[in-house]
């Protein structure tokens, strides 16, 4: 069974790690020793973010997702809501292609971000602002920047020490993309992700809150699925999936209903998110094999 899976990989030189797990009983555990220690997850980070918000809600730094952001950033337009932001469904007019000209030219992201004009509230459009937006609230309702929020009650919980998260001009941790961790600290939170209900993740992520950012999710259109709070949902020949995807191909993927992970890094010059998820798919074809053995 294994054999299958390491061909996959053997055939592709640009995937640098792949890892895949049953009720995180590791099947299959692949590295590439020539790629960098810390990865560039790029928007997988909005996912970490999730889970961050869920953390923060339990702790009460948040009261709710339908808290309109202007209680946190008074310069806010009053009807836009938390749930907003993670469903990147704001209204802000502007995507990637265009922020990286914005920020380029700002000394302060969040002020010039909330100048955008709004078009399309309550309709998916894929852009990081919503995300850097969801670290400035954190900033104000904690006093601590959002990695130092992520350390204290994500990544030392988890024992994971070894992370680099990039700042705007102002301090503000870059949620939409800037983090820098190891595969192996992807494997930890994949982990935790698989034992969602099943062990006491709950003192550390709300089991409620998982569940929550992943089977609410809004309309794309997109072939990643639909988008939940920082997570893509999609069915998957009849069983749901849920994914944390980066560009070039970078994915964690939870199948949970059989408790199946996968983890990929890849070369993101030669991967994309096309043959991230054929190979995904492909190592999904084979869990029906794997179930039965383990």
């Amino acid at each position: 069974m294994n054999k299958e899976i390491l061909d996959i990989y053997e055939r592709n030189e640009s995937i640098h790690n792949l890892y895949v797990s049953i009720i995180n009983r590791e099947i299959i555990s692949l590295h590439d020793k020539k790629s960098a220690h810390l990865i560039n997850i790029r928007s997988m980070t909005k996912s970490i973010v999730s889970l961050l918000i869920g953390i923060a809600l339990k702790k009460e730094y948040i009261d709710s997702i339908e808290t309109p952001i202007h209680s946190f950033l008074h310069d806010a337009p009053s009807h836009i809501t938390i749930k907003d932001l993670l469903t990147m469904s704001s209204g802000f007019a502007i995507d990637d292609k265009d922020l990286y000209r914005l920020v380029q030219n700002s000394n302060d992201w969040v002020r010039d971000i909330l100048n955008l004009p709004l078009a399309g509230r309550g309709t998916f459009r894929y852009k990081g602002v919503d995300y850097h937006h969801l670290s400035a609230i954190i900033s104000k309702t904690t006093g601590l920047s959002m990695s130092k929020f992520a350390q204290s009650n994500l990544f030392s919980p988890l024992g994971i020490n070894d992370v680099e998260w990039e700042t705007d001009p102002q301090g503000v941790t870059v949620e939409s993309t800037g983090l820098k961790i190891s595969f192996e600290s992807l494997i930890k939170i994949a982990q935790i992700l698989v034992t969602n209900g099943i062990e006491k993740t709950n003192d550390i992520i709300p089991d409620d809150w998982i569940n929550l950012s992943t089977e609410n999710g809004i309309r794309t259109n997109l072939s990643y699925g639909d988008y939940g709070f920082g997570w893509w949902i999609k069915t998957y020949k009849d069983s749901k999936i849920y994914r944390a995807l980066g560009s070039g191909g970078q994915q964690i993927l939870i199948y949970p209903k059989e408790r199946i992970s996968i983890v990929i890094t890849a070369d993101s010059k030669n991967f994309n998110q096309i043959e991230s998820e054929t190979l995904s798919n492909k190592i999904l074809d084979i869990h029906k094999k794997l179930l039965s053995v383990y």
